[in-house]
């Protein structure tokens, strides 16, 4: 049995609105013959006869004015649906977003405030997480999108530079004082006992390389796997940690925390939104769009 098709119900109804199939090609864009096709299709597949002929115009069969009454609902049922699509405030659905502790802690309060204010039909799940634990939840779809280290990896993933952020050696003042002798920087790492964040984060990474570096070991480096247990754990003065100078500003006016060595270029962390290749409808570009305006990583790194 033959299909009826979309536009061949679509075609019927102008036709029955403006009453000439001439009339319907013009609103269409298609050609007289091509109209008149499309409703021999129809009458084809269904097995009955849909116009009569009545003078100039074509009149509807009892069999079409019944199918132009079944159809109309559902066209304009159809039309609302398609421009919801393109409308974010009738965008409705679940998203799954994870985040790194580094934007969930400076940004992504404001971030996930306006994204309810554009989409407030969609139900947002946000999940805390490593990179690395992201990334492979990303790729195996139990993320639709994530905020995390670059680089996105995975040839189907697509990804939006969110920026970078400054990290930086820190300590508790009272640690400074005990040791104000001038040295390297290695000299001034061995002096104290190192933490980082849990591996396998992007920053812990960072940690080691600049450790081995400096060619300072680093089998005994304490860890933690929260970056604002890690921030008050450095403020105690129990030692020193490499940690993201955009966290740790309101420490620093506080007095609380000082740079181990302050004339020294910070290293840096890329940050990226990354989202699977076949999620690419409007919710999800909505979502990178409202974080490339939020966030407030810097955007272009330091020479």
């Amino acid at each position: 049995m033959k299909r009826v098709t979309l536009i061949n119900l679509e075609t019927l109804c102008w036709i029955s609105r403006l009453g000439t199939f001439n009339a319907a090609a013009l609103k269409m864009n298609a050609s007289p013959p091509a109209i008149s096709a499309r409703v021999r299709e129809m009458e084809a597949a269904l097995g009955v006869t849909l116009f009569r002929r009545q003078g100039r115009r074509m009149a509807l069969t009892f069999q079409g004015r019944e199918l132009v009454q079944m159809v109309e609902p559902l066209l304009r049922r159809l039309d609302g649906v398609v421009g919801d699509l393109d409308n974010p405030e009738a965008a409705s659905g679940t998203v799954r977003i994870g985040a790194g502790e580094i934007a969930a802690l400076s940004w992504f309060s404001t971030f996930i405030a306006e994204l309810r204010q554009i989409m407030p039909k969609v139900v947002y799940q946000i999940e805390i997480d490593l990179t690395t634990s992201m990334r492979q939840r990303l790729e195996t779809g139990k993320l639709d999108i994530a905020l995390f280290a670059a680089p996105a990896v995975g040839a189907d993933m697509r990804s939006a530079s969110l920026g970078w952020v400054r990290m930086c050696w820190m300590m508790a003042p009272a640690l400074q004082a005990k040791n104000l002798a001038p040295g390297t920087l290695r000299e001034r790492l061995e002096a104290h006992a190192i933490w980082s964040l849990s591996k396998p984060s992007a920053s812990h990474s960072m940690t080691m390389d600049l450790l081995r570096d400096q060619g300072v070991d680093s089998d005994g480096i304490g860890t933690c796997n929260n970056i604002s247990a890690l921030i008050a754990i450095i403020a105690s003065g129990a030692g020193i940690a490499l940690l993201p100078e955009i966290l740790v500003r309101s420490h620093v006016a506080r007095g609380e925390l000082v740079p181990l060595m302050p004339e020294l270029k910070m290293p840096e962390l890329e940050f990226v939104i990354a989202w699977n290749t076949d999620q690419e409808q409007l919710i999800l570009r909505n979502i990178v769009d409202v974080a490339l305006r939020c966030t407030t990583f810097d955007m272009l790194s330091t020479p």
